[in-house]
């Protein structure tokens, strides 16, 4: 596989990269602002769908913010090698076991989020001391479990994660309030009132609240009409969000 042969992301070949996880090769993409000199960086971490062109817009947005963005795909997505996560997930929907199984297949793809942080603390751009950490969906899961991991993350922004599943995977939401007990990241938790469910960013604040630990929480107001349009705020309307997720990383990534 070529990153050339990844379907769907042809517009996306000058920013190509590859990086190693797990004896595999992996694609990603990696934005970074004109000029020379290491910066600030963040790792976007995408949702269940795999990583689709319409992320370009958020990787954008945070290089005006001076930020270097490394998109990486984890594996079975858009063509990279591995299990792709609903060959692994096939309990019911609602299921008891159907959360364990979220929780092996995504703990799994946190494996390549990490590897991902270790190449790209190495990338000549990359001010490896200011990386922060920010995802869609099972990307915002994504986000929460690598803080959990790993103390290198200096500022994290958890867009929707896990609002499809919370109520229905009592195992991947015990998973996730384990994370942010363990993590000592700052955590910015964002949503559209019209998302699937507001739980994640109602229950896991109210747990970083409870503990003392930095965080912010926001519900933004509805994006479209539907369940669906709401979940996908984080690319329908970059301008909404940037401005806060800007002070945010300003606060606790250049710090």
């Amino acid at each position: 596989m070529t990153v050339s042969d990844i379907p769907d992301l042809r517009a996306l070949e000058p920013w190509a990269v590859t990086y190693p996880s797990d004896g595999r090769e992996l694609a990603g993409y990696l934005f970074a602002p004109e000029g020379s000199g290491r910066l600030p960086s963040l790792i976007v971490n995408h949702g269940s769908g795999g990583l689709a062109p319409r992320m370009r817009p958020v990787a954008e947005a945070l290089n005006r913010m001076g930020y270097v963005a490394f998109l990486p795909i984890r594996r079975g997505y858009n063509g990279n090698p591995g299990p792709h996560w609903r060959s692994l997930v096939t309990a019911p929907e609602g299921s008891p076991e159907r959360g364990r199984q979220l929780v092996d297949t995504l703990s799994a793809e946190n494996d390549d989020v990490l590897a991902a942080l270790a190449w790209f603390e190495g990338h000549e751009r990359v001010e490896a001391d200011q990386i922060g950490i920010m995802g869609i969906s099972f990307g915002g899961i994504m986000t929460t479990l690598a803080i959990g991991r790993s103390p290198r993350f200096k500022a994290a922004v958890n867009f929707a994660g896990a609002a499809m599943n919370w109520e229905q995977a009592p195992a991947l939401r015990e998973t996730m309030l384990e994370a942010v007990r363990r993590t000592q990241t700052p955590l910015f938790l964002i949503q559209a009132q019209n998302d699937f469910s507001l739980g994640p960013t109602y229950d896991l604040g109210a747990e970083l609240a409870r503990l003392g630990k930095p965080h912010e929480a926001r519900i933004y107001p509805p994006n479209g009409t539907t369940r669906e349009d709401g979940h996908a705020f984080i690319t329908a309307d970059v301008p909404a969000w940037s401005a806060d997720v800007g002070r945010f990383l300003a606060r606790w990534l250049r710090a």
